[in-house]
């Protein structure tokens, strides 16, 4: 643009020097061919710019011209050149003015078309670097869909290994479970021989220690006082454990008390052996009478359950007992019975009462909790629900003995029961002789005296 500019300069002074040269020059007449001035005289297109005398012939050019000082108009004449050159300047400078106005115009478009070019430029340099990008995400789809093949392929060789992997532990694991099986029936009876030791021993020891158990007179006394006056064994022992008695001392005087009370009903008095052995034989009965509602499944073991209310108790205990009632496989040896079971559970608490007839059996929610009453054949209670639980799923003379002597399952007193765990005199046991000859030889339900 600035060379445009320096150029229309140079062409606006050109023509000012023209105009300069046309005024201060000889007028040349043009196509005017001479040697001498008087040839110009006589050439007929010279005669059209000059009369005779006015023109002289140009040595340098052998032209003829008109001379400034040849006439008496040359002062008109100069200043007619003077007015043209005037014009000629005044042209000049309009059109200089045009030229300067144009180039500023044109200095703006300049401008404006350089600002365009470097936007333009910017935006083509922000599309290559996107296009680079671009380029660059191309590629890495390229091989991250190669890489994608090849893991494909890698994980459908693993699918086929894995295959044949499974199929492999398929068959281990047969062979395990066939290893197991023999395991538990190795367990199973490794336990039933050290459940019959343990009860063997159980009851040697309670043998020894009824031998050496020595009562306060004291104690007696006044216990038998109370028996005859009609007075419970919870009153008793509620008083007793006031005044400071011990409470295995309470228990094993009233279990004396009754035993003495009940021999002098028949008439016949019990020896202390006989009466260790009808209370032993009492408790087994009590208990296999229990299992007649419970299923031999193995113990279950795992995390405590909460029961947020007695409706959630109630609820599990009640479907365990019918879920679990006709499989059991003491149910059918059984004609008939009248059981109440008290569960407790931290704060909640709740009494079920089973009863088989000879045409059903029925689950029904006890109006009264078995602690509270004694109408019932017999009565139990468990301090929460895992004894419950571990019971029902395993039902064994050890773990009943177990529970007992974590004090976890009590005797309630009931219709066959007296307090203090001896069995009320009348009570005929020979009713459950299939049940009790599954954990007691002939010899001891004989010496019990329990005909069956």
């Amino acid at each position: 643009m600035r060379n445009i500019k320096i150029l229309m300069v140079v062409g606006v002074l050109l023509i000012l020097l023209a105009g300069a040269a046309i005024v201060q020059a000889d007028t040349e007449i043009p196509e005017s061919y001479c040697s001498f001035a008087e040839d110009c005289a006589f050439d007929e297109t010279a005669a059209d710019f000059c009369s005779a005398g006015e023109c002289s012939c140009s040595e340098e050019t052998s032209t003829c011209f008109i001379s400034e000082s040849t006439t008496d108009t040359s002062t008109d004449t100069s200043t007619d050149q003077e007015g043209t050159a005037k014009d000629a300047t005044a042209a000049a400078a309009a059109a200089a003015a045009a030229v300067d106005k144009k180039l500023i115009e044109l200095q703006a478009l300049s401008a404006s078309v350089e600002e365009k070019i470097t936007n333009l430029e910017q935006v083509v340099q922000l599309l290559q670097q996107q296009i680079t990008l671009l380029s660059e995400k191309i590629d890495l789809l390229n091989s991250q869909q190669f890489q994608s093949k090849e893991s494909v392929t890698t994980v459908a060789t693993g699918l086929a290994g894995l295959q044949k992997d499974v199929g492999t532990a398929q068959e281990n694991l047969e062979e395990v479970e066939e290893d197991v099986a023999k395991i538990r029936t190795f367990r199973l009876i490794v336990t039933i021989i050290g459940l019959l030791l343990l009860s063997a021993a159980i009851l040697l020891g309670l043998q020894y220690y009824l031998k050496t158990k020595k009562t306060d007179p004291r104690l007696l006394q006044y216990i038998l006082k109370q028996v005859r006056q009609g007075q419970r064994y919870p009153q008793i022992h509620q008083t007793l454990a006031q005044a400071g008695w011990n409470e295995d001392d309470i228990k094993k005087t009233f279990q004396e008390v009754a035993r003495k009370v009940a021999g002098r009903k028949d008439g016949q008095p019990t020896t202390g052996m006989e009466s260790k052995k009808v209370v032993l034989l009492a408790g087994f009965a009590l208990f296999f009478i229990v299992g007649v509602i419970l299923v031999l499944q193995g113990v279950t073991t795992g995390k405590a359950i909460h029961f947020g209310d007695v409706g959630e108790l109630g609820s599990a205990v009640k479907k365990n007992i019918e879920t679990n009632l006709e499989k059991n496989e003491f149910y059918g040896l059984v004609k008939k019975f009248d059981l109440c079971l008290e569960v407790e559970d931290e704060d909640n608490v709740v009494s079920y009462r089973v009863v088989k007839t000879l045409s059903a059996s029925k689950v029904l929610e006890a109006s009264v909790h078995c602690d509270n009453t004694d109408k019932y054949a017999f009565a139990v209670k468990f301090k929460s629900w895992e004894a419950f639980d571990l019971l029902s799923n395993s039902l064994t003379c050890g773990n009943i003995k177990t529970l007992h002597a974590k004090k976890q399952m009590y005797v309630l007193p009931s219709k066959y029961i007296e307090p203090g765990f001896s069995i009320e005199p009348t009570t005929d046991l020979s009713a459950y002789c299939t049940v009790l000859s599954k954990c007691m030889t002939p010899q001891q339900l004989q010496e019990a005296g329990i005909e069956c």
